[in-house]
């Protein structure tokens, strides 16, 4: 029989992991323990690799195996919390980490790996305390200061994080993933300029890094720099095909997709891998907690809205009148705001309206899910789907019995704790349904909140703006990144129709004017028609619209708020009904507003409707007169009948909940 020298296999095994081959590495550690399977060192060092080739079960057993060697052998038990941590078994992990640290109170990556365990629970104060412990044992640990960072992203202290990432990449410049962390906090302050150099820069030093593509797209898209976006945009679209098919983690946030052609299928099957790796991370939370609910009989029910966005924010300006609508004798209204940062008199505001208020900032998941819990909620509305600061992870430890989806995000969550999603007909028609994960909701008119906004008392003359008199004024003021090539070039086209016409835009960042104006040259379009209109008080920018003649929707990301203030304006819009829900909001606004003829059935006839109304002053006088008639009479200005039938569906869920009936679509009546 031959003899195995395990200090042999041991430093083969070494090498072979210096050379990233990993499977040779766990051949020569399981020969070397065959020899001696007393040395911890090289059950460490095995679990190493194990977990190196993707074998977690084993790399657990590994270590297990190891400790029961020597159970005061610290590094080990970091390893294994460490493992656990991946796997959601977030108690036994702190255990070990525990144990770790009673061993050696200074190892530093026994600190760093609480910290990352804290950071997965959304307990990121408290992992800032422990990342800084770690760093003052091990001040350039790359892993550590990444997580630190990661933690003052989510705690809203950006400009710290930054300068950390600049540090970072100062100091290994070959780091793809590091380049590509820069490239999303530049993202998060809206300075795409130097976002898309990071994330370029990561892709060239490791083209296979696949969860960088969907943040360049989306710099790209806000920047209007398309020269190769549909290059990048399809390879998003085939990496998250691939990841789904082999049951992978998809690397884009379902969110993007809204700026893409994806059908259906990919956005219900993209949502259900995002929420359901997010759940993954707080399972073994969910079952610490092991929220139970009583069937209360209450008749005055208990509703709570959640949100980030209780601030000034799009959601607000949509939402605010509602609130204020709800009824108060057969309904108590809770209300909570999740995110750091971001409070304001508009948060002053939502504070008078609900019954309850509060503010779960700086609290962790659990913490929050629990005084959720403590509420005794009938029913949880959340308001943010897959926005930033949503309340996925809060969401999916289910604190209240019954949980819905609407307005913020507006369509599918995929998420198994969210029963119902609250739409309409037009926004979401029965094909569309059967892509949703939730029971769905119709309600009567429209699901569009809307807020009679103040507006200021005088209109400014064309002059002021910028914008030429007696010639045609196109207008659309949404974001830049929901413009897209193909839309831009029909928006081209239209000025090349009509001579002596503008393009009236919201201002974006130099560098995003700049494509859209350098797109106008290219397409034979003197740029100088293209007019963009600075950041201004709602109250003002609402008064300067109603300048315009006629608004133009987008297509793959139709506007919301920003379609709701052309038609306060007095504004008409135009609109194409997409093949998905992202691309039919404005469809759905409009047929609220009794104005279902502008939304048309495809591009063309987009442009043939622009083309017609522009040519046709009296058409397009009488269209603008019927708009203001219909702020008086129709269904998507009449917000008090809007919480009505909100309330009805409430009602009709919670009365489900109650009787034991299963979970299951319906649609409410229409309240006179």
């Amino acid at each position: 029989m031959e003899r195995i020298d395990p200090r042999a296999e041991f430093e083969g095994g070494n090498g072979a992991m210096a050379e990233g081959r990993a499977e040779d590495a766990v051949a020569h550690y399981r020969r070397a323990l065959c020899a001696a399977p007393e040395v911890v060192e090289i059950h460490y060092n095995l679990t190493a690799a194990l977990e190196q080739v993707n074998r977690p079960g084993e790399a657990v057993d590994a270590a297990r195996l190891g400790l029961t060697h020597r159970p005061d052998y610290a590094p080990l038990h970091v390893a294994l919390a460490n493992l656990l941590s991946q796997a959601g078994e977030g108690d036994a992990a702190w255990r070990h980490y525990e144990t770790a640290l009673s061993e050696d109170p200074d190892l530093a990556s026994a600190w760093s790996g609480m910290g990352g365990h804290l950071m997965a629970v959304g307990s990121y104060e408290l992992a800032l305390e422990k990342l800084n412990k770690a760093l003052k044992l091990n001040p350039k640990n790359y892993i550590c200061l990444n997580n630190l960072a990661i933690c003052q992203i989510n705690l809203g202290r950006q400009h710290d994080a930054l300068a950390v990432y600049r540090d970072l990449v100062a100091l290994n410049p070959e780091n793809a993933q590091l380049h590509g962390n820069l490239g999303q906090v530049l993202q998060g302050l809206g300075r795409h300029d130097e976002a898309v150099p990071a994330f370029r820069q990561a892709l060239e030093l490791e083209p296979e890094c696949d969860n960088v593509a969907p943040f360049l797209m989306q710099s790209l898209l806000s920047q209007c720099a398309w020269t190769d976006l549909g290059e990048v945009r399809q390879s998003v679209l085939d990496e998250t095909r691939r990841r789904l098919r082999a049951e992978l983690p998809i690397t884009v946030q379902p969110f993007y997709l809204a700026g893409t052609d994806a059908d259906a299928a990919l956005r219900l099957a993209a949502a259900h891998s995002y929420s359901t790796h997010r759940a993954g991370a707080c399972a073994d939370l969910a079952v610490r907690l092991a929220f139970s609910h009583a069937t209360a009989s209450d008749q005055r029910l208990r509703i709570g809205y959640i949100s980030p966005d209780f601030r000034q924010h799009s959601v607000a300006t949509a939402f605010k009148d509602l609130i204020a609508r709800h009824d108060r004798d057969g309904f108590e209204w809770h209300g909570y705001v999740l995110g750091g940062g971001g409070r304001d008199h508009v948060t002053d505001y939502f504070r008078a309206q609900f019954d309850h208020f509060t503010d779960l900032d700086g609290m962790d998941v659990a913490a929050a899910a629990q005084l959720v819990h403590d509420d005794e909620l009938d029913l949880l509305v959340d308001l943010s789907g897959f926005t930033r600061h949503s309340a996925l992870d809060l969401l999916a430890l289910q604190p209240a019995p019954v949980q819905a989806h609407y307005l913020g995000y507006g369509a599918t969550l995929g998420a198994d704790g969210v029963a119902y999603l609250l739409t309409d007909a037009v926004h979401t028609p029965p094909e569309l349904a059967a892509h949703c994960s939730e029971a769905v909701v119709y309600l009567p008119d429209s699901f569009m909140a809307t807020s009679r906004p103040e507006m200021a008392s005088s209109t400014p003359s064309r002059r002021s703006q910028g914008l030429p008199e007696g010639s045609i004024v196109l207008a659309n003021f949404n974001a830049h990144y929901k413009f897209d090539p193909e839309t831009f070039a029909l928006w081209l086209d239209l000025l090349r129709e009509l001579p002596g016409s503008v393009l009236w835009l919201l201002a974006g960042s130099d560098g995003a004017m700049a494509n859209l104006r350098a797109t106008a040259q290219a397409g034979d379009i003197d740029p100088g028609r293209l007019i963009f209109a600075p950041r201004a008080p709602h109250a003002e920018h609402l008064a300067r619209q109603s300048l315009a003649d006629l608004s133009l929707d987008c297509r793959h990301h139709t506007g919301g708020v920003s379609t709701l203030d052309a038609l306060w304006s007095g504004v008409p819009v135009i609109s194409v009904a997409g093949d998905n829900p992202s691309a039919r909001t404005g469809a759905s606004i409009l047929h609220a507003a009794d104005l279902a003829d502008l939304a048309v059935a495809d591009m063309a006839a987009y442009r043939a409707l622009a083309l017609q109304l522009a040519r046709d002053p009296d058409a397009l006088a009488a269209l603008k007169d019927r708009l203001r008639a219909n702020q008086g009479t129709a269904p998507l200005f009449d917000t008090a009948h809007l919480a009505r039938h909100l309330e009805a569906g409430y009602r009709e869920m919670v009365r489900r909940y109650r009787a034991g009936e299963g979970i299951g679509s319906f649609a409410t009546a229409q309240v006179l």
